[in-house]
């Protein structure tokens, strides 16, 4: 359920898509206003950009064994502007030589590098450039970036997937995927100087169409390769090119068993014979035109290979398969795919297994294991995507040993700060991360008003927990509580502290069964103990289904259930929390049950449950995701986000003190948002502040203000830059007025427009 790299965003009900200190970033934020209450108008700052895998992250593309006898690769995502990074790994450990800022410059290689005599490196980028149609581009050993020539994804082409090849002149040779005369892709030359020729324009028919594999060539200056789409069978082709610009088909894939779309080039042996990939299979295309499939690569040995092929001296064939094939998905130890090796009677042996990430809700490696180098010892060299938190560099000795030569981690500071933040008595503010930190399993951070940020603690995502995604409370000694959703003797999360030292305290930890399961956050009483809910576990209904339960813990960690909930007309898996009344009543809602769409309930200190209010799913909304807040005289107030309303946008809601239930405000989900799940904080004068999902000018969600009579404000829109994504936390309002949020996404290398989601924010509203 977390975000995908083809930009798609998950469910909002889990919120579930990888230590730098982040720098203080001033914003103005776009003011799109649904309405004109009080005249209120509002500006946005970003205190904190949380950074994404600073070193890099996600590396799809084969190793380069340089010169001096390092290895170069690149990154398709991470660094500065978690745009990919050009990096060496060498004597002196792991440097990054270039991140990409996701402009002008590029962004996302899926490409590997070459290297000349003066060590300066050559690639693409599938994204980026003037056109935001890729670049070709050089780095120095210095880390100097020149872009040599940026794609218009017109004519010229668009969108290179593979790298480029130097002739003895320096110029360089390559392909890329869209564009051209046929918008099927082209093979082109650049000179040093940035003079772009394209030497074939594929029209996706008969001769081949879209070539994510690059070309090689022979002594003749022909060109070899191969298309992913076109030819007969629009299976894709093996082709070759000559210096004049005429192709020749030497093979046109479909044929049954024989595999196709071909996503890498050729290799070619000293006989004058082709070796590649094409989906599922090994092949060799002789130099009479002779195809032979050597090797189908079944279950043992994972699914489709993305990357082509090496050959050693003896003619035996190295390559990977990508993540494991559906079918396969029952059967198979090869989940996330192998090395294998191919010897020349057609033999296929898998010779290492990715482990894959540690955790899968953590996973951020979704794309293609790259491709092997051979080494004159006979070991091999890589790297996956799929292994630690961002993919690691490998390398597979001759007797089939692996050894990691350097793993991507996250971000220590924490990424992905999915619930909000609350003050403390010095103006210092606190919170969580999901994911980040040292071990990639969450953080639990504090920021200073200048955006300082501190890491109180990093959790291991073990006994300790994993996955925080709730706000934490604090005691006036400074110690914070909070609960994680992972992590446990069961996976099921713990109810923590976190004393002003960074010692981590379990206080309780959740089984999944009776006792609950994927807490959510907590409140404290005046004596220490601890109020909150579970998303799961309790004891079983009638229906055979656990739906939660709301606890209490004492301080001396020992846990009491005040209830179960069954599902039925009680209510049934709490997302929020709960509040505390001074008589040590809770409050707070359920996202399912009742009719289906959830309530409204208060619980006594002895565990006697009142259903306050049971929503329709209709016109009241439905669904609450956020719980709920009181004004003075009692009445309580919140958010339904489950699609009600005439318009399926949500609502914000009013319950007074006779059970009267009345809807304030209903989103349009256009320009004043969609989707609250959050609930809303009130101020003296009865304004109700609070956040959406979705909505606002750019679909990323808004801050508003509800007045009394029921008209909206909205605040800020948030764009997905700089300033901030799709918020799933509420505010927190200060002794002046001012509001602070988190949102998951958006800020320091995030991009509008462009799959780059960012790592979060930690921002503040100030009210004009």
């Amino acid at each position: 359920m977390r975000f995908g790299q083809d930009g798609g965003w998950f469910s909002p009900l889990f919120g579930l898509r990888p230590g730098r200190y982040a720098v203080l970033v001033l914003l103005a934020g776009a003011l799109a206003a649904a309405g004109a209450a009080q005249g209120q108008t509002a500006t946005e700052t970003v205190v904190l950009s949380f950074a994404n895998f600073p070193k890099g992250a996600n590396p799809y593309a084969p190793l380069l064994r340089g010169t001096d006898g390092g290895l170069y690769g690149t990154t398709y995502e991470g660094g500065a502007e978690n745009a990919g990074t050009v990096f060496e790994l060498g004597a002196a450990g792991y440097k990054v030589l270039y991140s990409f800022k996701g402009g002008a410059d590029g962004a996302n290689p899926y490409s590997g590098v070459i290297q000349d005599s003066s060590g300066d490196l050559y690639g693409t980028t599938y994204q980026g450039g003037a056109a935001n149609a890729g670049v070709v581009y050089r780095v120095t050993p210095s880390g100097q970036e020149k872009v040599l020539y940026s794609f218009t994804g017109g004519a010229d082409g668009g969108h290179p997937y593979a790298g480029v090849l130097a002739d003895s002149a320096s110029t360089l040779y390559g392909t890329a995927s869209t564009g051209g005369a046929g918008n099927a892709g082209v093979v082109y030359k650049v000179t040093l100087s940035g003079q772009e020729t394209v030497l074939y324009s594929f029209t996706g028919k008969a001769d081949g169409g879209n070539p994510y594999g690059g070309v090689m060539a022979d002594a003749e200056g022909d060109l070899y390769g191969t298309t992913y789409g076109g030819g007969a069978d629009l299976a894709g082709v093996v082709y070759k090119l000559t210096p004049s610009g005429t192709e020749t088909v030497l093979h046109t894939f479909g044929k049954a068993n024989e595999g196709g779309k071909p996503t890498a080039g050729v290799v070619r042996d000293s006989a004058g014979d082709f070796y590649g990939t094409a989906a599922t299979v090994v092949y060799k295309l002789g130099a009479g035109g002779q195809y032979t499939v050597m090797a189908h690569l079944d279950c043992p040995t994972g699914g489709d290979a993305w990357a082509g092929v090496v050959l050693d001296a003896a003619g035996n064939i190295y390559g990977t398969t990508g993540v494991e094939l559906p079918a396969c998905l029952e059967s198979s130890p090869a989940l996330f795919g192998v090395v294998f090796k191919v010897d020349t009677a057609g033999q296929l042996k898998a010779l290492y297994r990715f482990p894959g990430p540690p955790k899968m809700q953590n996973a951020v490696g979704n794309g293609p294991n790259a491709g092997v180098v051979l080494d004159s010892e006979g070991s091999l060299y890589g790297a996956t995507p799929y292994s630690g938190a961002g993919g690691m560099v490998y390398k597979l000795d001759a007797a089939g040993q692996e050894s990691a030569l350097y793993s991507f981690s996250a971000a220590r500071g924490g990424t992905e700060p999915i619930a909000g933040v609350i003050r403390g008595s010095t103006g210092n503010l606190y919170g969580t991360t999901r994911s980040g930190g040292a071990a990639n399993e969450g953080a639990v951070y504090k920021a200073d008003a200048t955006g300082h940020e501190t890491v109180l603690y990093s959790f291991l995502g073990g006994s300790d927990g994993a996955d925080p995604e709730s706000a934490v409370a604090l005691d006036s000694a400074g110690n914070v509580y909070g609960t994680t959703r992972g992590g446990g003797a069961a996976d099921a999360g713990v109810v923590y502290k976190v004393d002003t030292t960074g010692q981590e305290t379990v206080l309780h930890t959740f089984t999944g069964g009776a006792d609950g399961g994927l807490p959510n956050g907590v409140v404290l009483d005046a004596d220490g103990n601890i109020y909150g809910t579970t998303l799961a576990g309790g004891a079983a209904s009638q229906t055979g289904v656990q739906e939660g339960v709301v606890f209490k813990v004492d301080p001396s960690g020992q846990e009491t259930v005040l209830y179960s909930f069954t599902g039925l007309s009680d209510g049934g898996a709490p997302i929020g929390g709960v509040i505390r009344d001074p008589a040590g009543e809770l409050y707070g809602t359920t996202s399912e049950g009742g009719l289906g769409a959830g309530v409204i309930y208060r619980l006594s200190p002895s565990g006697d449950e009142t259903v306050l209010y049971t929503f329709t799913g209709g016109s009241d909304g439905g669904s609450p995701f956020g719980g709920v807040t009181f004004d003075p005289a009692g009445n309580l107030y919140g958010t339904a986000s489950g699609y009600g309303g005439p318009h399926g946008g949500g609502v914000v809601f009013e319950l007074d003190t006779a059970g009267q239930y009345a809807v304030l405000y209903t989103f349009t989900g256009g320009d004043d948002g969609s989707t609250p799940e959050a609930g809303v904080v009130r101020d003296p004068a009865g304004n109700l502040y609070g956040t959406t999902y979705y909505g606002g000018a750019a679909g990323c969600g808004v801050v508003y203000m509800v007045d009394p009579t029921g008209q909206e404000t909205v605040l800020h829109s948030f764009t997905g830059g700089a300033d901030g994504a799709n918020p799933q936390a509420g505010v927190l309002r200060d002794a002046e007025s001012n509001l602070y949020g988190t949102t998951p996404w958006g800020g320091r290398g995030a991009h509008v427009g462009v799959d780059f989601p960012g790592a979060g924010v930690l921002y503040k509203i100030v009210l004009q």
